[in-house]
């Protein structure tokens, strides 16, 4: 009997050693070599196991999930037949339990499955999708087999996983473990959206203002006395600013509108005196011409005395006008080069730093190919119109603008002055100098008016506007 049993023990173990080497044989695990385009999510897809154990296994940053052309990867084997056996009994189950969920921005098939405890499959398979859709839009309506709640969905997948311990396969753990990463990746996944969601401050003293064409960044902040880091977070705001957006202005040191006041007393002033000049001439010219009228009746009456002695009187009375004319003409003339000397000192003395402070006025005005305004800049259109400000034509293009004044290397140029990238007659990119390393421009479409580092992009030479 003892030797009857030890043979059907000895005979078990052996079936049941068998049994167990066929199943390693079977959940063996496979490589794969990495081809273009390929994912670790279409590796899962196609092998039938969780993007974690892949990266697991391989040592794959689970943040990035990258993996390189040509790279050898180890696919673990899947529970093909448990899987199958669980697809079979719960297929019925899963198909009459579904729920209606309309699809809102932002959603993918892989945060629904995530959220309602499913697969990517099957939502796929409920809802007649193609092995290879992953784009869903807004509004349409998914049949989703499982319910949105997380905590039940890790709950159930961990009672799943303890119920199937008595086979004690590293698969099951390796489930269980999947599970784990997927319901941490979802917590991650919403700290990170939360995290970069713009917080807006507004403090108890502020202000409003609306953008007008022309404006950007840094003139609003200087009109106000804040910075443009203060604007920026006062404020959601995307790569431009559009005519007509109302900004929050938090704790403005200046008031444009009494500055503006100010500058307009100042002209009413100017205008005043400027009146009062113009009357003062007119009365002048009132009793200059009494006085030739005094003048012309005493003539007419010395005439009737004597025709001789008015004739004298008469000629010396038009040398002294003549005289007087002369004097008061070249007293004019002298006026006008006094005014054309304070005029040609005036626009010759305009400071380099004086044209650099102004551009910087535009920055975060948008490139604009061909732009020449406020409203939009290339690089020489930009040069272009910090010039004419200051009355200095210096050409529309590179190629005009580098005849504008005297060339100098680099290492010579002075604030203000002009940088220019390529060889002289075919540069492509000139920005007015800032001193140091810095200069400003407009860089290229789809950037904007911004200060840039020699250090980084080094100009090929310079050009003093005479």
């Amino acid at each position: 009997m003892k030797h009857t049993a030890k043979n059907i023990l000895v005979g078990t173990i052996g079936a049941a050693g068998l049994f167990l080497a066929s199943t390693a044989t079977a959940n063996a695990d496979t490589t794969h070599t990495v081809a273009k385009n390929d994912t670790v999510w279409d590796l899962s897809q196609k092998y039938g196991v969780s993007i974690q154990s892949i990266e697991k296994l391989n040592n794959i940053d689970q943040n990035t999930h990258l993996i390189v052309t040509g790279q050898t990867l180890k696919v673990p084997a899947s529970n093909s037949s448990t899987e199958n056996t669980s697809s079979e009994e719960n297929t019925s189950a899963d198909t009459e339990n579904t729920t209606d969920v309309t699809v809102q921005s932002g959603d993918t098939l892989w945060d629904l499955a995530q959220k309602y405890g499913t697969t990517v499959a099957k939502l796929r398979e409920l809802n007649g999708l193609s092995a290879d859709t992953t784009l869903i839009y807004p509004g349409k309506v998914l049949k989703v087999n499982g319910t949105a709640q997380a905590t039940q969905s890790t709950t159930t997948a961990t009672t799943t996983t303890a119920d199937q311990t008595t086979a004690a396969t590293p698969q099951d753990t390796t489930a269980q473990d999947t599970t784990t990463q997927a319901t941490q990746d979802t917590t991650a996944q919403q700290t990170t959206q939360e995290t970069q969601t713009p917080q807006v401050t507004v403090s108890a003293n502020h202000t409003t203002y609306t953008v007008q064409a022309g404006d950007s960044l840094y003139s609003i902040a200087q009109a106000y006395g804040v910075t443009v880091d203060s604007l920026r977070s006062a404020n959601t705001l995307g790569a431009t600013l559009a005519v007509g957006q109302t900004l929050t202005i938090n704790d403005p040191t200046k008031d444009p509108s009494a500055t503006q006041q100010a500058t307009q007393d100042t002209t009413a002033q100017t205008q005043t005196t400027q009146q009062a000049a113009q009357d003062t001439t007119a009365q002048q010219t009132q009793q200059q011409q009494a006085t030739q009228n005094t003048t012309t009746t005493q003539s007419q009456q010395t005439q009737q005395a004597a025709q001789s002695t008015t004739t004298t009187q008469s000629q010396q009375t038009q040398q002294a006008a003549q005289s007087t004319t002369t004097t008061q003409s070249q007293q004019t003339q002298a006026t006008q080069s006094t005014q054309q000397t304070t005029t040609t000192t005036t626009a010759s003395s305009v400071s380099g730093s004086a044209i650099a402070a102004y551009a910087q006025t535009f920055i975060g005005v948008p490139y604009v190919w061909g732009g020449t305004t406020p409203s939009g800049f290339d690089c020489s259109g930009l040069t272009q119109y910090v010039y004419a400000h200051f009355g200095k034509q210096i050409g529309r293009n590179t190629i005009a603008q580098e005849s504008a004044g005297t060339r100098i290397p680099v290492s010579q140029a002075q604030v203000g002055d002009l940088l220019f990238w390529g060889s002289a007659g075919s540069t492509y990119h000139v920005a007015i100098y800032l001193g140091g390393n810095s200069y400003i421009a407009a860089p290229e479409p789809g950037q904007s008016v911004k200060v840039g580092n020699m250090a980084y992009f080094m100009p090929s030479f310079a050009v003093h506007v005479n």
